[in-house]
């Protein structure tokens, strides 16, 4: 069993990311058993202190916290999440504080007189001792600090014909992973568990789902039990209304003077939707179709489109001070009245924002640019530059172009049809604005 869940990591875990995180001092926390009739109270060590961090457990009676027993933590900061079983007795704490992933205690099991069992991710996960640490990396989302091992996963704990267990959904490897918390040791999953803990989980993804704000790992996870009847929770994703400004990609250009510094150039500006693709990702893979693992701006589209070309700008005398506006526009909306309803999807980029990268300005005049995850249909595209002091807010939904600002007229109206791209756009953003607009 451990040699096939390793190949079928492998075989599942295409990605090779490296993202910054920052980890703020941790402060006190309470974690509530399920019920609601415990409680486990951490307390980080103090600042800059050797000591470990303190885990108490109380009983709730009367509003009242009864103390049952408390110990100090085998590691040298909080865990990320902690786990209280509904009599008090047990309790499971995953992660830790500024290193997920790494460490003896990434799952550990407590009881009254300590730890009872601990694993690191190699241990849960049953990697091979002779792994390297690059070719860890190269398997596992992992940051500057951390390894995301159970990123999008599920846990809680539950019991099973009397015994209770620790479960975790990986999504890494759609499938359970359980231990039993009076011994800590894994079990073997069967069916009738594996029924149980689907349904439970699934239960616990579409509460979630109604919340304002929630994770991926409902969604992730309904996609991987393709219960018919949630299908559509997750079809609703691909006309979610929260955009994404991606960053851009450069590249970099030797100057051809000797002694004279290399220069980065525009490849790319694109704006997208999370939601937008993880629907696309999901449904995909329920469909049988062949997708990327993650959602992404290269991640292939079935359900909806993409929109690429270049907008030309002026000639100015310091791009750098001036934000670019492009607007996906319905094509029911006339064109000398664009701003009188917000636009479907838009692209704001800041130029002063990339001084910092030794951009190319001459490059500047030519912006490529992509708009993905875009839902079939007809459109156009208007294009501002704003030259205005000060400029404006990038998180506005509208930009008004002002006397001394420039902007595209006329634009062609497209088509956007579902799993294809509209090529080679060339919007003309070259007009200066002498009137306000009204």
């Amino acid at each position: 069993m451990k040699k096939v869940f390793f190949i079928l990591f492998v075989l599942l875990s295409g990605i090779r990311a490296v993202y910054a995180d920052d980890w703020g001092w941790p402060v006190e926390k309470d974690y509530f058993s399920e019920n609601n009739r415990f409680v486990a109270h951490v307390t980080p060590p103090k600042y800059l202190k050797k000591d470990k961090p303190l885990l108490e457990v109380f009983e709730i009676k009367n509003t009242q916290r009864v103390s049952l027993f408390r110990y100090r933590i085998d590691y040298m900061q909080v865990p990320v999440e902690v786990y209280v079983s509904d009599d008090g007795e047990y309790v499971v704490t995953v992660n830790e504080h500024g290193k997920v992933g790494y460490g003896g205690h990434v799952v550990a099991f407590y009881e009254k007189k300590g730890c009872i069992k601990n694993y690191s991710m190699e241990e849960i996960l049953h990697l091979p001792k002779n792994i390297s640490n690059m070719e860890i990396s190269e398997l596992i989302p992992h940051s500057t600090t951390s390894r995301w091992w159970d990123q999008n996963s599920i846990k809680f704990l539950d019991k099973y014909e009397g015994r209770l267990y620790f479960c975790i959904w990986l999504d890494l490897f759609n499938r359970w992973i359980a231990w039993s918390t009076d011994d800590g040791k894994e079990v073997r999953i069967d069916d009738k568990m594996m029924k149980k803990w689907n349904n439970k989980a699934r239960l616990w993804s579409l509460q979630e789902i109604k919340k304002k704000f929630h994770c991926d790992a409902p969604y992730r996870f309904l996609g991987n039990l393709k219960n018919p009847e949630d299908r559509r929770l997750i079809e609703k994703l691909l006309s979610d209304e929260e955009f994404i400004q991606g960053g851009s990609h450069l590249h970099t250009v030797q100057s051809a003077s000797v002694g004279s510094p290399s220069m980065n150039r525009l490849e790319l500006y694109y704006s997208s939707s999370s939601k937008r693709l993880l629907a696309e990702q999901i449904l995909a893979n329920w469909n049988g179709r062949p997708t990327d693992r993650w959602p992404s701006y290269e991640q292939p589209l079935y359900y909806l489109g993409k929109v690429e070309g270049t907008v030309s700008l002026p000639q100015t005398d310091n791009p750098k001070e001036a934000t670019l506006w492009l607007y996906l526009v319905p094509a029911s909306v006339p064109q000398n009245r664009w701003y009188k309803k917000a636009p479907v999807q838009h692209l704001v980029k800041n130029f002063a924002g990339y001084g910092f990268f030794n951009l190319d300005l001459e490059f500047t005049t030519k912006f490529p640019f992509a708009i993905t995850a875009v839902t079939p249909g007809k459109y156009w595209i208007k294009a501002v530059l704003d030259k205005t002091k000060p400029l404006s807010k990038t998180d506005d939904p509208i930009y008004l172009p002002q006397p001394g600002d420039y902007q595209s007229l006329d634009s062609t109206v497209i088509t956007v049809e579902a799993g294809k791209t509209v090529e080679n756009i060339t919007i003309d953003c070259a007009h200066k604005v002498t009137n306000p607009i009204n």
